[in-house]
């Protein structure tokens, strides 16, 4: 299949590229204030860079956005104080996930098209490493304790296993159908894979809805749990033995404990990108299909607010350091910026 299908569908069909001024400001729109939550902000939306972003990572010593572009198969490093780009990293096929080790400043980043992960210095933006992964590579999941990254793979149905000391393949955990999403524990030293059951070409797999859960220790599988109706990410929150499962076609949060569901909570539609902020116990939901981010209290799982993005957003990354949030708009080629406050 060539990389045009793949981007087509990633890109959710409905792709429409408009362009941004360099730096924009916008109406700040805060959360209601309620009692010993945190508040949420959008303090203002800067240009991405380039068009079709789809994923953020954020390098938390430099502050420095690294911002994945489908449709030019490049990353746009960014400066998001004033907005500007500091430089554009050339990798080429259609590049998706972005996660930043901020141990070792090294970026990771998935390109669906051509089944590799590549492997970039995020002090000197050089490529120093591709990783021939196979199939169509599109989550990351990163472990500093194991020395392995964790790439989920729809196009074989696999979670691979890449040592990052020497960016070896060094397993392939066979998985539910179409794994878009993964995620790492720390706490208990589990991965997540979210079987989305939807194909590159947007075929439709009715054994997926699910969420694979895998002892990082022993690369085994330990269950299966069905979510509900196309799972897109699953993150797990170290902190209270919880897994939230985006669910793209239900328009909801699975929150799984164990192996079992225990609450489904209401988001808007077709929520896409996940990332918690474990400083204020906030989940942030890029709902893509309706241009807002849902901030969930993950004290009570609670909506504590929604809030206002570009057009179609996809990745969202957070600075826990600075206390900002940042949402790639794929169908602006925007950043909306939001502030974190805690109480």
């Amino acid at each position: 299949m060539g990389a045009k299908k793949v981007f087509s569908f990633a890109a959710s069909m409905t792709l429409a590229v408009a362009a941004a001024s360099a730096f924009m400001e916008a109406p700040a729109f805060a959360s209601p204030l309620r009692h010993n939550q945190p508040k949420v902000e959008v303090i203002k939306t800067i240009s991405a860079g380039a068009p079709t972003p789809h994923f953020i990572g954020v390098d938390q010593r430099t502050n420095r956005l690294f911002v994945s572009h489908l449709a030019q198969g490049t990353l746009t490093v960014i400066d998001p104080q004033d907005g500007k780009v500091v430089d554009t990293i050339y990798l080429g096929g259609v590049v998706h996930t972005v996660m930043v080790d901020q141990a070792t400043q090294t970026v990771y980043v998935t390109d669906i098209a051509r089944g590799l992960l590549d492997v970039i210095n995020a002090r000197t933006y050089a490529l120093e490493a591709r990783v021939n992964v196979g199939g169509h590579p599109h989550g990351l999941a990163l472990s500093n304790s194991l020395h392995e990254v964790f790439v989920s793979n729809i196009g074989t149905n696999q979670i691979d296993v890449v040592n990052m000391k020497d960016n070896m393949v060094t397993d392939q955990i066979n998985v539910g159908p179409n794994p878009w999403g993964v995620s790492y524990d720390p706490a208990n030293q589990m991965v997540y894979s979210a079987n989305t059951g939807i194909s590159p070409t947007g075929a439709v797999n009715p054994a997926g809805d699910s969420i694979t859960a895998i002892d990082a220790k022993t690369d085994q599988v330990v269950s299966t749990t069905v979510v509900g109706a196309n799972p897109w990410w699953a993150l797990a929150d170290p902190h209270n033995a919880t897994v939230y499962v985006g669910l793209a076609g239900a328009n909801s949060v699975a929150v799984v404990k164990g192996s079992s569901v225990v609450q489904n909570i209401p988001v808007g539609s077709s929520p896409h990108g996940l990332a918690l902020d474990s400083k204020t116990k906030t989940l942030f939901v890029n709902d893509s299909g309706s241009n807002q981010v849902t901030v969930i209290d993950t004290k009570d799982n609670s909506v504590l607010a929604t809030l206002p993005t570009g057009i179609q957003p996809q990745g969202v990354g957070i600075d826990k350091k600075t206390g900002y949030a940042y949402v790639a708009n794929q169908g602006s080629a925007t950043i909306t910026v939001i502030k974190i406050q805690p109480k």
